[in-house]
């Protein structure tokens, strides 16, 4: 029986995911199960750690990739980079095109990665929408205060010139 226990628990442990390092050339050295949370999360922070000169170079290979073997795998990883890369390579729009045409019998891990980057991308644009919106109110506002600032100084002057003439009364007494 302890033995069996001993199995076992070796069998668990063996099924475990595992982190994933990748080479230079960003090939995975190893076999393992690619929609692990682990690897994507290492994907993108390699994404987010390119120097600017690479950002176009990886983009053309994702964009090979994903042309020599449409799959599941590399649509996430093209998807990723247009959605999550640096600012160079960000296309937005193509990202959630690529993420809608997911393989409906995709991992749950795929789809949900899927899910969530949508869902990041739609916030993005939503929080840009209302952000131009506050922008234009707030040019609004900025006009409508310099009017009232005028307007104000307008009035003073006004109240001023009123203020250095002389009344009739004022006249007679001198």
């Amino acid at each position: 029986m302890r033995n069996y226990l001993l199995l076992t628990v070796f069998f668990l442990c063996a099924c475990q995911p595992m982190a994933v390092q990748h080479g230079g050339d960003g090939r995975v050295p190893v076999a393992l199960r690619v929609d692990d949370a682990a690897y994507w999360l290492e994907e993108w922070w390699r994404l987010r750690a390119l120097p600017p000169e690479q950002n176009a170079q990886a983009l053309e290979r994702r964009q090979q990739e994903f042309a020599r073997r449409p799959d599941t795998r590399s649509r996430l990883r093209l998807a990723l980079l247009l959605a999550e890369g640096p600012a160079e390579v960000r296309d937005e729009p193509r990202a959630l095109k690529l993420l809608q045409d997911l393989d409906p019998h995709a991992s749950a891990s795929s789809r949900a990665l899927a899910r969530l980057l949508t869902q990041v991308i739609r916030e993005k644009t939503g929080t840009g929408d209302k952000i131009a919106v506050l922008k234009r109110a707030l040019t609004e506002s900025e006009g409508r205060v310099k009017e009232l600032e005028r307007q104000l100084q307008e009035l003073t002057d006004i109240e001023q010139s009123i203020q250095k003439r002389e009344t009739p009364l004022e006249r007679k007494e001198n």
